[in-house]
């Protein structure tokens, strides 16, 4: 059978578990039965285990044949340079693979610590490489349908809508880079390397959801990933603070991933959530965490103030937390803001005009005009991946025939998928949001509810940050590739927002025998 089922661990053969998948079927989108599953379509040897290694058999079978293969064509590899590094990747991907399946915390943590600090990438032939965190989330996620089709269990998915709203968005963008391929105007399309490109983008930020909300197990995998991205934000807050240590910042970040908005809206959500509303903490630790955010704000509002990409939606994020958190406080909070706002009205307003903030207004909000005319020519699925780019200079933007990208997702969305694309993009969100907003009542006191309110500030700020720039799904010829190394977060922690609420609605069903509505 192949369908759509929540939670995940109930047996199918219990019959509280019967009646839980009952009341929980009013969520299910579709549902597709074959009574002998992925028996009938695959062999037994495939879909059984080597008890000695716990491990796929078609991954033990891998690892049996690259030795073979190493002992037969030693001499061969021995003198071919690109032979041998081809075997070497094939060896470590496959040490990789096996401490991901035993350990998959690891995996879960390395993508955070690969994308902000390991700098290695696979050069494609373009000015963007395909880089370490694109390498490791592929990896996982093979290695996830590897645990699927070798467990001989029926495929089950997450009973959300946000997992549907992810699969729809991927089938979406296949079918827009599909329209891609037409001429739409008489010009020269994008590469196709680039729309490949573009797509990859969109897939691996879906997968990315997917793969988190379906390997998170238990509330210490969460805590470490957390964790993980707080720490991340210490170093670089630290390093932003003294003078003496800015020059080093991007010899231990990746530029592009220090440089990631995403990346400061959602260590900043969480050490806000939990240093206000993780009582189990120790209180040295909460205030340290409320000094972090302080400084973060200090340091990015300071000399850095025009960039509003840099500390705006990080601060929207905030805000959200707070009033999700302790409405009383938030309403508070707000009318400080807005009391603030009056009073320094001037200088608010002249951070507008600081740095190229005026120019870049200007031409944005004529960039986004020459887009609509771009849009109407399909409307509903897009031009396709990066496609927008190349048919930008068909229209003079202030006087000049020049290529130049919306700095805009949505309009990026609209542009590439279409209004379908957007729609689905927004549906997931909202999804995302949805889920957070049913489960924060019944989220247990701690780590699990600050969790929830932080990626719920989280998801809001992303929302934010998607209309000032590509920072959410970053376009190909702006950001690019290598910015996934922070827009991947975004998907990460929203990912763990499903994963948070399956594991709440599983305690809630073993412990009441009934599911929360």
């Amino acid at each position: 059978m192949v369908d759509m089922e929540a939670p995940r661990g109930i047996q199918p053969g219990l019959d509280k578990a019967n009646s839980s998948q009952a009341s929980l079927s009013k969520y299910l989108p579709f549902q597709v039965s074959s009574p002998e599953g992925w028996d009938g379509l695959l062999p037994d040897w495939a879909l059984t285990r080597l008890t000695q290694f716990r491990l796929p058999t078609p991954l033990t079978l891998l690892i049996i044949g690259l030795v073979f293969a190493i002992a037969v064509f030693a001499p061969r590899i021995a003198a071919n340079q690109r032979m041998y590094w081809m075997f070497l990747g094939a060896f470590f991907g496959i040490v990789g693979a096996v401490i991901l399946l035993r350990w998959p915390t690891l995996g879960l943590v390395g993508l955070i610590v690969v994308a902000l600090f390991v700098p290695f990438s696979i050069g494609t032939g373009s000015q963007t490489g395909i880089n370490a965190a694109i390498i490791l989330l592929t990896g996982m996620f093979v290695i996830w349908l590897l645990e699927v089709f070798s467990s001989k269990q029926q495929i089950r998915l997450l009973a959300n809508p946000a997992v549907t709203a992810a699969l729809l968005m991927c089938v979406v963008a296949i079918i827009a880079f599909g329209f891609g391929q037409f001429f739409w105007l008489p010009t020269r399309a994008a590469p196709f390397r680039a729309q490949v490109g573009g797509l990859a983008i969109f897939v691996l930020s879906m997968i990315a959801l997917l793969v988190v909300a379906h390997q998170i197990k238990s509330y210490q995998q969460l805590q470490w990933m957390v964790w993980a991205i707080i720490a991340a934000g210490v170093v670089f807050v630290v390093m932003r603070l003294f003078p003496v240590l800015r020059p080093y910042i991007f010899r231990v970040f990746v530029r592009q991933a220090a440089l990631g908005v995403v990346f400061y809206i959602w260590f900043i959500a969480f050490a806000t959530a939990q240093a206000l509303f993780n009582p189990k903490l120790d209180r040295r630790l909460r205030f340290g965490l409320g000094v972090l955010v302080l400084l973060f704000f200090y340091v990015n509002t300071g000399e850095g103030r025009f960039w509003i990409s840099g500390w705006l939606p990080a601060l929207v994020a905030m805000l959200v937390v707070v009033v999700l958190g302790k409405p009383e406080l938030g309403i508070w909070v707000f009318l400080l803001g807005v009391i603030g706002l009056i009073v320094n009205f001037t200088s608010d307003t002249g951070v507008l005009s600081e740095g190229d903030n005026s120019y870049s207004i200007l031409t944005r909000f004529e960039a986004w005009r020459i887009m609509w005319e771009i849009i109407k020519i399909n409307p509903v699925f897009g031009l396709g991946m990066a496609n927008y780019y190349w048919y930008t200079p068909l229209f003079s933007i202030l006087g000049y025939n020049v290529n130049f990208n919306s700095h805009n997702n949505y309009i990026d969305i609209v542009a590439q998928t279409g209004i379908v694309g957007l729609l689905c993009f927004l549906w997931l969100v909202w999804e995302v949001w949805r889920t957070g907003w049913k489960t924060l009542p019944r989220a247990p006191e701690g780590f699990p509810r600050a969790y929830v309110i932080g990626a719920m500030g989280g998801v809001i700020g992303t929302l934010a940050s998607a209309g000032l720039g590509d920072w959410v799904i970053p376009f190909v010829y702006n950001i690019g590739l290598i910015g996934f190394r922070a827009s991947m977060f975004a998907w990460l922690f929203m990912g763990g927002l499903l994963a948070i609420a399956n594991l709440i609605e599983r305690s809630n069903i073993e412990t009441n025998g009934v599911p929360s509505v």
